[in-house]
């Protein structure tokens, strides 16, 4: 039983191995290395400071319309309440209700630029990590990264307009007419 060298089922077992490490070698070729340059080109071109202009645009543009229509609802309110466009009162409340609009979209704008910039440096870890053979996030958060600037800003717009009297007015007269509508409120 001596023994020294491979039988001919251990060389044809190492051959079918062979073989089956360089076919899954060509389909990594073929299938997973044009991906991973996809990707590594995708993380590189974050760093041109027009794709990140492009996503402060619009994270802007996207607080900008949560207070257009809430700024519509002021004026429809102050109209209902019967005020005068061109008093103080009026143009007060809408002048401090841009103000907090243009500070939302200057807040949302930053807030997306730094995040665009974390997602971009993130990017670069998982392409030194892909060179190194070890597991990437790189599918994760882009989605997320947005969804949450969004949220953000809606939580600001809903903080700005809470403050609105006009709007206070209107929801207080709305509340005043659904408890009397119900016989609550006495008197009748």
């Amino acid at each position: 039983m001596g023994g020294g060298g491979d039988g001919p089922e251990e060389l044809e077992s190492k051959s079918a191995l062979a073989e089956q490490a360089a076919n899954a070698l060509q389909r990594y070729g073929q299938t997973f290395v044009p991906l991973e340059n996809m990707y590594i080109q995708d993380t590189m071109n974050m760093f041109d400071p027009n794709a990140s202009a492009s996503e402060m645009a619009a994270a802007q543009n996207q607080t900008s319309s949560l207070y257009e229509q809430g700024l519509g609802d002021m004026q429809s309110a102050q109209f209902n309440m019967g005020l005068d466009p061109t008093s103080g009162r009026v143009k007060k409340e809408s002048s401090a209700l841009r103000e907090a609009q243009a500070r939302g979209m200057g807040l949302a704008g930053a807030s997306a630029g730094i995040d665009y910039t974390d997602a971009a440096y993130q990017g670069l870890g998982n392409v030194i990590n892909m060179g190194q053979g070890l597991q990437t996030n790189a599918m994760s958060g882009n989605i997320d990264r947005l969804q949450a600037g969004l949220d953000r800003s809606g939580a600001q717009a809903q903080s700005d307009f809470a403050r609105s009297s006009s709007l206070q007015s209107i929801a207080g007269t709305g509340a005043g007419m659904a408890y009397g509508s119900y016989g609550l409120g006495g008197g009748g």
